[in-house]
């Protein structure tokens, strides 16, 4: 089951239409492929530095049904042409203004044809456990996870709620079922930590199911925004959010850990 023939068509903007470029295969060919396919999903403004890494690492992978589609908050650098440069190995690019990254993403995903879909950073690189994760994909109802790199240490593990509650997933180490998005998107409200929110959403979904192999899917920049900086609006709403999706009595365990944490902190 495909995901673009659950959403509606993307409506371009004609009167601006000027100011928008896209490329990639999808744009010169109608061939389909009937494989199933991996959609990575990679938003980005300004990432001349990096983006050709994150491309060649996706070229590079063992596993060939991927395809890349690349969401450009209309550049200013030489990102577009570098973008240029693999118009016949991206699937689909477009450069455009666009109110955030979870803008970007949410647009990304009315592209997206995969049955499973991973958001990478233009400042990240797809290692390749990549492939090997992807041997696991199997049930469609289920979001499948693993570990990752970050400055050569290794990160990752199970989750479970009271986890999920302190902590959210790296993103770019977490294969979404496209089902996710047909019954949820990324709520732009939240400009840094919204796919906290998703998760937690998908944790609380009878429908969907979590699993976690311990293998090594990316590479993630330390430098990228959630790293560096707190998602304030998220940190605001993070009570009610847990007590709504993830239960009473997590709740009352992550306020403990909050409760004696600060009191280490006066002692």
């Amino acid at each position: 089951m495909q995901l673009n023939k659950k959403l509606a068509p993307v409506e371009m903007d004609t009167k601006n239409s000027s100011n928008i470029l896209t490329g990639g295969r999808r744009t010169v060919s109608n061939i389909k492929n009937t494989n199933p396919l991996v959609s990575v999903i990679t938003v980005c403004y300004n990432a001349e530095k990096d983006i050709r890494n994150c491309l060649n690492s996706i070229l590079e992978q063992p596993f060939r049904n991927i395809e890349h589609i690349v969401i450009d908050g209309n550049s200013s650098d030489k990102t577009i042409a570098i973008l240029s440069e693999f118009k016949d190995k991206i699937e689909f690019w477009i450069s455009e203004k666009d109110t955030g990254i979870y803008n970007a993403m949410n647009k990304a995903i009315n592209y997206a044809h995969g049955e499973w879909i991973i958001f990478l950073g233009a400042d990240d690189t797809l290692l390749n456990g990549f492939a090997e994760m992807t041997t696991f994909l199997k049930e469609k109802n289920t979001v499948y996870y693993g570990d990752y790199i970050s400055d050569t240490k290794r990160y990752g593990g199970k989750f479970n709620s009271y986890r999920l509650a302190k902590a959210n997933f790296c993103q770019q180490n977490v294969l979404y079922p496209s089902i996710v998005f047909s019954k949820y998107r990324f709520d732009e409200k939240y400009r840094i930590s919204a796919d906290h929110l998703l998760n937690m959403q998908c944790w609380a979904d009878n429908d969907i199911k979590f699993q976690y192999y311990p293998v090594i899917i990316t590479d993630f920049s330390s430098k990228g925004i959630s790293s560096l900086q707190i998602d304030v609006a998220l940190e605001a709403d993070r009570d009610s959010m847990i007590k709504k999706y993830l239960g009473y009595l997590v709740f009352l365990r992550y306020q403990l850990k909050l409760f004696k944490n600060k009191l280490k902190g006066h002692s």
